[in-house]
């Protein structure tokens, strides 16, 4: 199940053991892993952000505009982090949406994670929870996981679908209305269609980052290399798993 994860550690050397350990799993394909970041808050509440497959940046620290795929896009892994403090997702769809920019997220994420700690996020697919469990129980024990199409995508597309709702009833008020009520709702009408020309572009581009993210998932799966009969049957689930998830994503991008 695709799913991101947060983990939050005392260290921001810790949290890089808790990547090396994830990443460790990915190796070992006990999970199928995907995007990595580690956000840092120091003692002076400075925060910064990095990623592990980020070449351009060099150093791994994003910054000015340097953006993953799920980074900046919808309630991503730092609308996720609004709510680390509390262990769960902050506010609604329509709320995270606003948020434009790293910046944004990181001044939402910076009044929640307490100074001198760090946040390990990753894009992940497990079929079970214990390998993820076990590599982490040494490090934290503050690990969340979430539900992506629950609690991020299926919201994002009922938004849109509102959003469309409220464009029909509002086209109904502005036909009735006249005068100065007329360019009101006239008004109203061109805020709503700008809010679902946002949300449909945010939408279409995260559509395309998780195609690409699932089928480099299938891509690496190699089980006809593996002499374990248990490993090989656990890769061929995962791997029809991904692939049906892939052609739904494909149907709803269609459909919407």
């Amino acid at each position: 199940m695709e799913k991101m994860i947060q983990a939050v550690f005392n260290s921001e050397v810790e949290a890089f053991k808790g990547l090396q350990a994830i990443q460790q799993l990915g190796n070992n394909k006990d999970i199928s892993v995907g995007e990595t970041y580690i956000l840092t808050k120091d003692a002076e509440g400075k925060t910064s952000i990095r990623s592990a497959k980020d070449s351009d940046a060099g150093s791994g620290t994003l910054g000015g505009g340097v953006l993953g795929g799920l980074i900046g896009l919808l309630a991503g892994p730092l609308g996720l982090l609004v709510g680390v403090a509390g262990g769960m997702i902050a506010g609604s769809a329509s709320e995270t949406l606003r948020a434009e920019n790293v910046s944004d997220y990181l001044d939402a994420v910076a009044a929640n994670v307490p100074n001198g700690r760090s946040v390990l996020v990753a894009h992940i697919w497990e079929d079970w929870e214990v390998p993820l469990n076990t590599a982490m129980l040494s490090l934290t024990s503050d690990l969340s996981r979430y539900n992506l199409d629950e609690q991020v995508y299926v919201p994002a597309h009922s938004e849109l679908t509102k959003v469309g709702e409220d464009i029909k009833a509002a086209e109904t008020k502005y036909l009735e209305a006249d005068g100065a009520t007329k360019a009101d709702w006239n008004n109203t009408l061109q805020e709503l269609r700008t809010k679902r020309e946002n949300l449909q572009r945010k939408l279409n581009i995260n559509v395309d980052h998780q195609e690409q993210q699932y089928q480099a998932w299938i891509d690496h799966h190699t089980e006809e290399l593996e002499q374990d009969e248990e490993m090989k049957e656990r890769l061929r689930h995962r791997a029809a798993a991904q692939r049906a998830r892939l052609e739904a994503l494909k149907k709803n991008r269609s459909e919407y």
